[in-house]
């Protein structure tokens, strides 16, 4: 089977699920166009989603194009989730940065792009929005390369009317124009390119030409000589120069119309590599001290990823990305992070919130495996008699934080459930139950995040739960060194008692107390020694000014004792 995966980024509100819903329909897959804002969109499915009109996690969606499958996975852009691109680039092959045309370059693209290139991973940039008012794809253009890179290149030119609004798209490389008109459904139609457009696009044709020649060395003598290069020799250098990241083709058109949408598709199929043209992938062996590179190979033995878990109502569901081998849902594989081998579970094809059993799951390939309780987002599975750990995605550490309590008394456990359950679909953020302010904290990326933890808390576990500012864990320190003695006297009628201490205080860099002994010649019994450690430890607990615990403290011990007290 020939595959693709891709991963749709860029900036929240530049397009990207409008996007997925015009490949749907171009390619028969739905018969109607979805859009954000009636809350019909394939990938936006979620309640939260729907009622807040933004992306909240990945969601993946198939479709067909020219006998190739192309898997598209739709990711948040909004910061707060930036966790879910993550994962879906993990996934992917290639990424396709959206940008929208009247917006230019945006935060979220440059980041975006910023994180492809550290993946390594090839980018098509896809300008979208382009039927609205002000859209300058020019201007966007420039941006892009002027701040991200030269080795962004255009493959169509768009077609303008006097009102500077785009009525049409020129492919540069088979130099055809196309238009959509407005009572043929999505369906293309050729058009003469315009005579004002012939410049603009023998320029463009050049330099992509020039992106070719820097593939080979025979491509570059021949480009040098004046020769013309062949339709394969310029499909394969371009694909070349996508697959080490010198080039970075660049598609236009709007969603809601299908302007550039089968463009967009042929661009993908023709350019992007497959999982098997990949190189190989590093990963560990067992015992997690050796590298390993594990091929991409269908006949291999198994290896796969886990890069996201979706857990809902109707059970849990572990989307997997196979490196090498296939999954058939007869098997049993092994999982290095709990040592433990997993029988697996039905297998499924995710389209947004719709699932479709399958038989098996192909190298290249993505899935869901369903009812996998023990397996976690990072996670691999492989073949018990080939042990591998490949990479998971390095997630961002938290950096906002708010307590969580239940509105009402007595729900802390439920709210403790729910809680664990959403962070097996969301690793980004982490609970913790702090025995000092005696508060739950939940930390994640920023506030709108934990205000949608909050929401499914209620929607999907019914529980209320409220926000509050997390309190502050003071602590004391002591600044200066400090001697202190101790002295126990008293008589009971026989011998009496008597113990004489003296504590040394003085600050240290260590974050607990440090207790040392100065005791010399026996003057004190060592069996004492730990009766005074615990005094002081439990001291630590409750500081002088305020209370507060009193770490970076060292403490050290002398005295003297009558062992005829206790005689």
């Amino acid at each position: 089977m020939d595959i693709r995966n891709i991963c749709l980024l860029g900036h929240g509100g530049s397009g990207k699920t409008s996007l997925v819903e015009s490949m749907l329909y171009i390619t028969g897959v739905t018969d109607r166009l979805g859009k954000p804002a009636d809350g019909n969109t394939v990938c936006d499915y979620d309640p939260e989603e729907i009622k807040r009109q933004i992306s909240i996690s990945l969601a993946m969606t198939p479709v067909q194009y020219n006998g190739v499958k192309i898997n598209v996975l739709d990711t948040p852009g909004n910061f707060d989730f930036a966790g879910e691109m993550q994962s879906g680039v993990r996934a992917a092959e290639v990424g396709v940065l959206v940008c929208a045309s009247k917006d230019g370059l945006s935060v979220g693209a440059e980041r975006c792009w910023k994180y492809l290139k550290e993946q390594k991973k090839p980018c098509i940039v896809y300008i979208s929005k382009e039927d609205e008012e002000n859209a300058n794809f020019s201007t966007t253009l420039d941006a892009l390369r002027e701040k991200l890179s030269k080795s962004i290149a255009p493959v169509v030119a768009p077609i303008w009317d006097e009102n500077k609004r785009t009525i049409g798209i020129i492919d540069v490389l088979n130099k055809k124009a196309y238009k959509m008109p407005e009572n043929k459904k999505g369906k293309r139609e050729e058009i003469p390119i315009p005579d004002s457009k012939m410049k603009v696009v023998d320029e463009l044709y050049g330099q992509l030409m020039e992106a070719v020649a820097e593939t080979t060395e025979e491509n570059m003598e021949k480009f040098f000589a004046g020769e013309s290069f062949t339709k394969e020799e310029i499909m394969t250098g371009l694909k070349v120069g996508m697959h080490e990241g010198t080039l970075a083709p660049v598609v236009c058109g709007s969603a809601l119309t299908g302007l550039g949408t089968e463009m967009l598709l042929s661009t993908i199929v023709d350019l992007v590599p497959g999982p098997l043209e990949m190189p190989a992938e590093e990963a560990m062996d067992e015992s997690g001290e050796n590298a390993v590179e594990v091929k991409r190979d269908p006949n291999g033995p198994t290896a796969a990823i886990v890069f996201k878990t979706i857990s809902d109502q109707y059970g849990k569901y572990s989307l997997v990305k196979v490196i090498s081998g296939r999954i058939t849902g007869d098997m049993n594989l092994y999982n290095p992070a709990t040592g433990k081998t997993e029988k697996l579970g039905r297998l499924y094809t995710i389209k947004g919130k719709k699932n479709e059993e399958v038989k098996e799951i192909a190298c290249g390939d993505i899935g869901a495996i369903a009812k996998m309780d023990r397996l976690k987002t990072g996670e691999t599975l492989c073949d018990p008699k080939s042990i591998v750990k490949l990479a998971p995605v390095a997630f961002a550490e938290p950096c906002y934080s708010r307590a969580i309590a239940p509105k009402t008394r007595g729900q802390d456990e439920k709210v403790g459930t729910g809680l664990i359950r959403l962070n097996e679909e969301d690793p980004t953020f982490n609970v913790v139950n702090n025995a000092e302010t005696h508060q739950v904290v939940v930390s994640g990326a920023g506030d709108i995040q934990i205000d949608v933890l909050v929401s499914k808390l209620k929607s999907r576990f019914g529980v209320d739960a409220e926000l509050d500012t997390p309190r502050v864990a003071y602590r004391e320190k002591i600044r200066k060194q400090v001697r202190k003695q101790g002295r126990h006297k008293k008589q009971t009628g026989g011998s009496g008692q008597f113990g004489d201490v003296w504590i040394r205080f003085e600050p240290c860099e260590s974050e607990s107390l440090e207790f040392c002994e100065e005791v010399v010649g026996g003057a004190v019994p060592k069996n004492f020694f730990p009766a005074v450690e615990k005094g002081l430890r439990e001291a630590c607990l409750h500081g002088v000014l305020a209370g507060t615990h009193t770490p970076q403290c060292k403490k050290e011990q002398n005295g003297q004792f009558c062992p005829k007290a206790y005689r």
